[in-house]
């Protein structure tokens, strides 16, 4: 009987919220509002995505996290 490799194992705890910060950050950059409008989803800021990588940042204390070269927050 052949024995089956052992799974490897998956991300850490760490890896894992540094790859959600990541992607609530790249979410936040690819809808930033045009005009108050989302160039992705074309409704209002903030639209819903955005809204909820904002939710996600501020459980993890980056909150008023913007992208680079653009400043506040909706």
């Amino acid at each position: 009987m052949a024995t089956q490799p052992r799974p490897r194992p998956g991300l850490s705890t760490i890896q894992l919220r540094n790859r959600m910060i990541l992607s609530a950050q790249r979410i936040i950059n690819e809808h930033w509002p045009r005009v108050d409008r989302c160039p992705v989803c074309g409704c209002g800021w903030p639209c819903p995505p955005t809204k909820t990588a904002y939710d996600y940042l501020a459980t993890v204390g980056q909150g008023g996290w913007a992208p680079p070269g653009r400043t506040g927050r909706p």
